[in-house]
């Protein structure tokens, strides 16, 4: 059996956009929620942050649940990465949930899983009862000290919603993954796309969740800007105005040097009402009207 450890709370590296974002540190042993526009640039931002992980020497996840394996793979390589000696060294695993939903192909065992004789619990199916008795069998027998202190990125959970009642995927997360995250002292990004859930939904994963990002994409003088801020941060201070990010032609993405920090938000479809949060109905109702 497995000593059972705890986790620590100790800063993650330097992680691309982050650093920017969240100036005391991404952390250990946290959880963070992304939520994101359809038409955002989270998918692109999620492999920057990945990719300037693993060049600064984080062990990292990526899980997979929009693109297929080999499309991360090609994403890395164009971000200048040796994915295929990252996944030999046990320092990228590539969780593939995509296939296991699809069915299109047999789903990946990340390679430095197999060498060591383990096997990722997203493996074998995507049903939340399934993950729930592999997440405690995981937690009971705790963890060896090389599956501590990961960054792990998931790039779209909010597919989980699609085969799954949403308080069942709320208790799951509540009782089982994020117990998980901080046994394993996993630096923890779920991702959420607005508008397809209850406005429920949202505010409970919210409370679960150490800090809050936020991804929009709007209309500004004719062109369509993409823009990124921190809503919240448990613990500490941030700075809560938004961002303008520019996507390279190798598909990172980056902060606009020459865009100042905005206070109010882009239009009133982001901000939203001043004393409430906008429901689903209304945010999708603003953004027709700023697309028209």
């Amino acid at each position: 059996m497995v000593e059972r450890v705890t986790s620590t709370m100790e800063q993650t590296p330097a992680l691309a956009i982050l650093e920017d974002l969240v100036p005391n540190g991404i952390r250990f042993g946290a959880s963070y929620l992304v939520e994101f526009g359809p038409d955002s640039p989270w998918y692109e931002t999620s492999l920057t942050i990945a990719a300037s992980a693993l060049r600064n020497g984080a062990r990292t996840e990526y899980h997979t649940y929009m693109h297929p394996p080999h499309e991360v793979r090609d994403s890395l390589t164009k971000l200048g990465l040796n994915v295929r000696e990252l996944e030999q060294k046990d320092h990228l695993r590539i969780l593939d949930t995509y296939d296991v939903m699809t069915g299109l192909a047999h789903p990946e065992t990340p390679e430095g899983l197999r060498s060591k004789g383990r096997e990722a619990y997203e493996h074998q199916s995507f049903d939340l009862n399934h993950w729930s008795s592999r997440v405690v069998n995981i937690i009971r027998e705790g963890v060896a000290e090389d599956e501590k202190r990961w960054l792990h990125i998931d790039d779209n959970t909010s597919v989980m919603c699609h085969y799954t009642d949403e308080k069942l995927m709320i208790d799951i997360w509540r009782t089982r993954i994020i117990p998980y995250a901080k046994i394993r002292g996993l630096a923890m990004f779920h991702s959420l796309m607005m508008g397809i859930a209850s406005d429920s939904f949202y505010k409970q994963f919210e409370s679960l969740c150490d800090g809050i990002i936020e991804f929009r994409t709007g209309d500004e003088g004719g062109q369509v800007q993409h823009f990124a801020r921190v809503r919240t941060l448990r613990g500490t201070s941030s700075d809560n105005r938004w961002r303008r990010l520019r996507l390279q032609n190798d598909g990172s993405v980056t902060i606009d040097a020459d865009s100042k920090p905005r206070e109010l938000g882009i239009g009133g479809w982001l901000k939203g009402p001043k004393k409430s949060r906008p429901t689903n109905q209304a945010f999708a109702r603003d953004a027709q009207r700023n697309f028209r």
